[in-house]
């Protein structure tokens, strides 16, 4: 297994994962995934490849070597994205260690049914390297939330569009019992008998 490692977000919690698994002599070199261009740049400038794109894209993650690397780390600030670009990422390297970063504890298990080998509470990244200040975050706390990865059909509306126009929380379309990933060229448009897998959220209950 390669010993190179993809950061999916390039932000301080990605960073620390990133430098614990440097730290430990698991990853020798990594590349940046993002859909910033300014955090891309950013990378660059300190001596990191990068890749812009949308993160969830199966061409972005691939031109960035995931089919090949040895450690995955996902640590986008929207804990339903992280959902589909685990998903992704499993879908194109079945043996690489897929490590996310997620800011819903609900999320944990929804993340690990996508293919996360490990889970990382937002709170708990600086416990990955003795001393390192924990990450901050823009913006008040946001409310708790229950994830769930459900199955519904396509609406009137949305047949002979394109799966990527209905919105990030569709991971996949079902059809004649086979799924197919939503940027997959072999979708093209949704059919009236197509079924939608999406991930959706609501409020905990408390």
């Amino acid at each position: 297994m390669s010993s190179r490692t993809v950061l999916v977000g390039y932000n301080v919690r990605g960073r620390v994962v990133v430098a614990a698994l440097r730290e430990s002599g698991h990853a020798k070199g990594f590349t940046v995934v993002d859909s910033d261009p300014v955090r891309a740049e950013q990378a660059v400038l300190e001596g990191v490849p990068a890749v812009v794109g949308p993160c969830w894209r199966l061409r972005t993650l691939w031109l960035a070597g995931v089919d090949t690397a040895g450690h995955v780390v996902v640590a986008v600030p929207d804990d339903e994205m992280v959902v589909r670009i685990t998903s992704a990422v499993r879908s194109l390297n079945a043996t690489a260690t897929i490590i996310t970063v997620v800011r819903s504890a609900e999320a944990r298990g929804l993340v690990e049914h996508a293919g996360a080998d490990h889970v990382v509470d937002i709170r708990q990244v600086n416990e990955w390297i003795p001393g390192a200040a924990p990450p901050q975050d823009v913006g008040g706390e946001k409310p708790e939330l229950e994830w769930t990865v459900t199955e519904r059909a396509v609406t009137r509306d949305e047949v002979d569009r394109p799966p990527l126009a209905c919105g990030h929380q569709v991971l996949a379309v079902l059809r004649h019992g086979q799924r197919i990933w939503v940027d997959d060229p072999a979708v093209a448009v949704l059919r009236g008998d197509d079924r939608l897998l999406v991930v959706s959220s609501r409020p905990a209950h408390i």
